[in-house]
């Protein structure tokens, strides 16, 4: 029998023989968490001045006062959570349509998105096989859909024993990929909420944690290059990348994100100037 000759294709697939060498340094997905009004808003905005970067506003108000290029799901102070789901789907979808026109896109924040999944997650819930009755006239499918506002409406995490949250989680990280489709690079702002252990019946405070909905803040860290809290040192701010204890809230793959590295100084003239440099090369 004649020996086969690999095809060009098959000639990209081969185990290594040498160690390869690191071919990027920059962090893909960056998470910046903080604490509310400690200038991350103002930090971020700054950087869609010199790069070519877009921020998602998903908070209402969220960059009312700030200079940036941006687009916000609240169109104004009378938007409603609805409006700002059917806004963000519209946006999306014109993202999607022009992936990588934006180096870096911002989504501000993740505790509004983690909310806008509560109602994505019932409309996937909804139109899935299982959830074909659900909040449809009669509990029958094929009965007329309620609409979100109406008062039998219901999410999905009304649902026996929790199961709703698997939902809400699943329609969340499937936007994170539509990010990653988007823009090669993601920077992710995050409030920060203490994390809770019980001793002897007692909760003890033991670290701090990204401000996401049960098993999806384990999750979402998971997968994100570099996470590191915001703090302040006067009127300079700092990205903080140091682990403390067992809190989920800091650290990087990539090497020069290590410690507490200067992002922001106000000047005298209230002027703020940022350090982007030093996170992307």
């Amino acid at each position: 029998m004649p020996a086969q000759t690999m095809t060009e294709k098959e000639k990209e697939f081969k185990l290594p023989d040498d160690v390869t060498p690191v071919t990027s340094t920059n962090p893909r997905d960056l998470v910046i968490i903080s604490i509310p009004k400690m200038g991350k808003g103002s930090i971020l905005g700054g950087f869609t001045k010199n790069h070519n970067a877009l921020v998602l506003d998903l908070e209402k108000g969220g960059y009312e006062f700030i200079e940036a290029r941006k687009i916000s799901t609240y169109t104004d102070q009378s938007s409603t959570v609805w409006d700002s789901y059917q806004t963000y789907i519209k946006y999306r979808k014109m993202l999607l349509e022009n992936k990588g026109k934006y180096e870096y896109l911002i989504i501000d924040g993740l505790s509004d998105l983690d909310e806008l999944s509560v109602i994505g997650g019932t409309i996937a819930y909804m139109n899935s096989v299982i959830g074909k009755k659900f909040n449809r006239e009669g509990n029958v499918e094929g009965g007329r859909k309620y609409e979100f506002g109406e008062p039998e409406w219901k999410s999905v995490l009304t649902l026996p024993e929790g199961a709703g949250y698997n939902h809400t989680r699943q329609w969340f990280l499937q936007q994170i990929e539509f990010f990653r489709q988007i823009s090669p690079y993601r920077i992710y702002a995050a409030h920060v909420s203490d994390k809770f252990i019980k001793d002897n019946g007692k909760e003890e405070i033991i670290g701090s944690e990204i401000s996401l909905t049960g098993k999806l803040k384990t999750i979402f860290a998971s997968k994100v290059t570099a996470l590191a809290k915001l703090v302040a040192d006067g009127d300079e701010r700092y990205l903080n990348f140091d682990v403390l204890n067992d809190s989920i809230i800091a650290g990087s793959r990539a090497p020069h994100l290590f410690g507490k590295i200067l992002i922001s100084k106000k000047q005298k003239d209230g002027s703020i100037t940022t350090y982007w440099d030093k996170i992307y090369k």
